[in-house]
């Protein structure tokens, strides 16, 4: 936090809030990027969590740029870890902040690369069909409602429904991506992963009960994917 108040003090009249938090976002990710460099190892837990910010579950081995068991930059497209060693990997809304060819390909890639042979890859992401569907039945009322369950004192600030789908899209900035199924699906394939089933957190909860529920199926793709045989020959 030290870093980012000076970047405020020194530039703060030079650059928007926005950049300043991408600037310190890219401190943390070279610091990431550079304890990355250590020679390949095993993992201590054979469960892999990507993108975990301040859900860290026991059990499982919870990486993200800072604060975790283990930080990573997951936008470099590197993942630390030897051949094969997980059987599980998930990560909950993280895939939209990734540029999909730089970033988020080489990246499944990876974790296609960590998986062992049958494992198993459980991915969320906001759903653009549910989204673009309400905002044309509603205006997004009901977006609005389903986010209020979560954060009861949240807040339009007196603008229209409508302004909501910029928060969703947007998300301050840092949003990359929306993702459908069909998109979501061709990504997977591209990085030589095959059999994506469209799940729900109801099932992903029953698979992994350790997980905190974050009650988000209404604007949400839940996302179940195994690594086969024929996915490993055309990656």
């Amino acid at each position: 936090m030290a870093i980012k108040g000076l970047l405020r003090r020194i530039f703060g009249k030079v650059f928007r809030e926005r950049t300043l938090a991408m600037i310190y976002l890219d401190l943390l990710r070279l610091k990431a990027r550079w304890r990355g460099r250590l020679k390949k190892k095993r993992p201590l837990s054979p469960r892999l969590h990507l993108g975990c910010g301040r859900r860290l579950v026991e059990g499982w081995l919870n990486v993200d740029v800072r604060g975790s068991d283990f930080d990573v930059d997951l936008a470099a497209g590197r993942l630390p870890w030897k051949d094969e060693s997980f059987e599980s990997v998930v990560s909950q809304h993280v895939i939209d902040d990734l540029e999909i060819e730089r970033e988020l390909i080489p990246l499944l890639k990876e974790i296609k690369r960590v998986l062992k042979q049958g494992g198993e890859l459980w991915l969320s992401t906001q759903d653009m069909t549910k989204i673009c569907r309400s905002y044309v039945e509603d205006g997004g009322a009901k977006l609005i409602a389903d986010r209020k369950t979560r954060i009861p004192d949240f807040d339009m600030k007196g603008y229209p429904d409508s302004q909501f789908m910029n928060e969703l899209f947007y998300d301050s900035g840092w949003n990359m991506n929306e993702f459908d199924l069909p998109l979501l699906d061709h990504v997977l394939h591209k990085a030589g992963f095959d059999q994506c089933r469209r799940v729900d957190e109801r099932d992903f909860l029953e698979r992994f009960p350790d997980f905190p529920p974050r009650r988000d199926d209404y604007p949400s793709l839940y996302v179940r994917v195994i690594k086969t045989e024929e996915g490993a020959r055309r990656g």
